[in-house]
């Protein structure tokens, strides 16, 4: 009796699975697992999908910055949060490159209506390739994407205005500080130190 009991509820789960397989399926929405395909990582080197966008642009961040403050461009930070803590590009995304597949769709999301991406890291290099995967992974030709030469390094050589303090996606709470061109530190609220 045993034997027939377990038997019968292995032929319900198997049903259950190909009639839930079949109508995922039939969905326009459903799942597609033949176009399934791994997740990367930042360091991974995976080649991303060909494109008919440019490829991602290299600019010296003095050029870059003619895009702050520009309502059609998004700045995503892939630095640490420590290291974005202690001074960032005023306006910036924190998208840390160890950040997980949702935080990078809602910086996907964040793109809408957007033209432009700008992505800086600690350098050159680590900036490019969470660039590229997010260049992929929002498919879209009409994107311009570019990423600081030199990370926030050169950003801050150059002595453009940056802000600290921590990230508020991250849950942290703490007064901004910002440094302008001119080198003073202000709180976030403009007063002076």
């Amino acid at each position: 009796m045993f034997a027939t009991l377990v038997g019968r509820a292995v032929c319900l789960v198997l049903a259950g699975g190909a009639l839930g397989l079949a109508v995922n399926q039939a969905r326009p929405d459903g799942v597609r697992f033949t176009t399934f395909a791994a997740p990367t990582t930042c360091g991974a080197g995976a080649a991303p999908a060909a494109l008919t966008a440019a490829p991602v642009e290299v600019l010296p961040p003095t050029e870059a910055v003619s895009f702050c403050g520009d309502a059609q461009t998004l700045l995503a930070d892939v630095r640490p949060a420590a290291e974005f803590a202690e001074g960032h590009v005023t306006g910036a995304l924190h998208l840390p490159c160890a950040s997980s597949g949702t935080a990078a769709t809602a910086a996907i999301d964040q793109l809408a209506g957007r033209r432009t991406l700008v992505v800086y890291g600690n350098g050159t290099e680590d900036a490019r390739l969470v660039a590229e995967e997010l260049r992929r992974r929002a498919a879209r030709s009409d994107l311009r994407v570019l990423v600081i030469e030199g990370g926030f390094a050169a950003w801050s050589r150059a002595g453009l205005a940056c802000s600290s303090g921590p990230c508020a996606e991250c849950g942290a709470h703490g007064d901004s500080v910002r440094t302008r061109g001119d080198g003073v530190r202000t709180r976030g609220d403009g007063k002076g130190p």
